[in-house]
This record gives structure tokens, C-alpha cells and sequence, in this order.
């Protein structure tokens, strides 16, 4: 079983709860979120996840160098994925087609609590809203099979709604997220296995 550690004393959505989901409890914390159920205002819904990842391949492409993908290459898009796939899983409302989707980018001991937390969110008939903006401050491979990942990221135009009535549930998160993510590498792939929300100022 991978280990979470979330730093307690806030209470934020979806920074906290999401990152604190990470692993085989990431939708099953989400799932609780209607405690926080309000009518807010989002800032506008972006298009797409950032990636920057793929902003770095495009530009080693236009500058002429090779396009293998370097291992921190590797772990930011496989942490970007995870977002990506996070949300299509969500959008699914298929255990079975939810299970597929994240098997490529968490361990097999996360799936099982990952789709009942998915199953809770169906139930009460909502939906994911927009996506985390992500700004990687660092990447570590902290050895050939792990690796962490440093991101300011922005969780303020991200949150769960009502499927009919397009009503947000809780709120956004924070514009200014310090998140730091463990991956390891399982079979030739990185794997999300955890996180850790830090109460520490971050910018962009």
C-alpha cells in the first residue's frame, strides 16, 4: 500500500482533498466534498490541462534537438496524464471504463478505492469542472525508480458540479498550490503513488 501524507488545518477545495487523493483514496476523499456544497462563481472554465511537458518537446523540436523524451520528460507527463485521465474517468460514469483509463498511470492497489470514490461522485450526480493549471517549479529522480515533482499549481478553476443543474459544489481551490507528487516506476511506466499538499507560499 503507498503511504499519503497530507498536512492537516486546511480546509480547501480541491487543493488539500484532491492531493490528499492521490493514491487509492483520491476520489473516495472527493467524494465527501458535498459538505461544502454552495453556490460560487468559477473564473472561466479553461479549454484543457496545461502541459508543459509537451510545451518542452515543442520547443526541443523547433530548436533542431532530438525528441527522446528525457526521464524528467517521462515523469511530468505522466503526471499531467494523471490529471488528464483523472478527469476522463470522472466524465466516464463506468467503473469498468474508469478502471481502464487510470490503470496506466496509478498502481494496481490504488484502482479499487480510486473507482469506488468514482462511484460515490456518479451517485450524487455530479460532474468534474475544468482542469488544474499546472507551473512545475522541480522535478526529482530521486533514484532510477522514483521521483518527485515540486508544482505551484492552480486549483482555482477546477471543482465538482450538479450534472443537471451546472451547479458548483464547494468552491474552487487556490491560484497558489504547493503540491509535491511522488511517481515510481512500475513496468516501464510512471506511476502516481501519492502527494503531499505543503503549507509553504509558492509563485509563478
Amino acid at each position: 500500500m503507498h503511504a499519503v501524507t497530507v498536512v492537516r488545518g486546511r480546509s480547501r477545495l480541491p487543493g488539500a482533498l484532491l492531493a490528499a487523493c492521490l493514491q487509492a483514496g483520491l476520489v473516495a476523499a472527493l467524494s465527501g466534498c458535498g459538505t461544502w456544497a454552495a453556490n460560487v462563481a468559477l473564473p472561466d472554465k479553461p479549454g484543457h490541462v496545461q502541459a508543459a511537458g509537451a510545451q518542452a518537446a515543442g520547443a526541443r523540436e523547433a530548436s533542431g534537438q532530438p525528441a527522446a523524451p528525457s526521464a524528467r520528460d517521462l515523469v511530468i507527463a505522466a503526471y499531467e496524464g494523471y490529471w488528464r485521465a483523472m478527469s476522463e474517468a470522472l466524465a466516464a460514469r463506468d467503473a469498468s471504463k474508469a478502471w481502464a483509463i487510470m490503470a496506466g498511470y496509478v498502481p494496481p492497489s490504488a484502482l479499487p478505492g480510486l473507482v469506488k470514490g468514482l462511484k460515490g461522485i456518479w451517485q450524487r450526480n455530479e460532474i468534474g469542472y475544468g482542469s488544474p493549471v499546472f507551473h512545475i517549479m522541480s522535478v526529482k529522480v530521486t533514484s532510477r525508480r522514483t521521483a518527485a515533482i515540486h508544482d505551484c499549481v492552480d486549483f482555482s478553476h477546477m471543482s465538482l458540479a450538479n450534472q443537471q443543474t451546472g451547479q458548483v459544489i464547494g468552491g474552487s481551490g487556490q491560484s497558489h498550490d504547493l503540491l509535491i507528487t511522488t511517481l515510481t516506476l512500475e513496468h516501464g511506466r510512471w506511476l502516481v503513488t501519492g502527494a503531499i499538499p505543503v503549507v509553504h507560499p509558492c509563485s509563478y
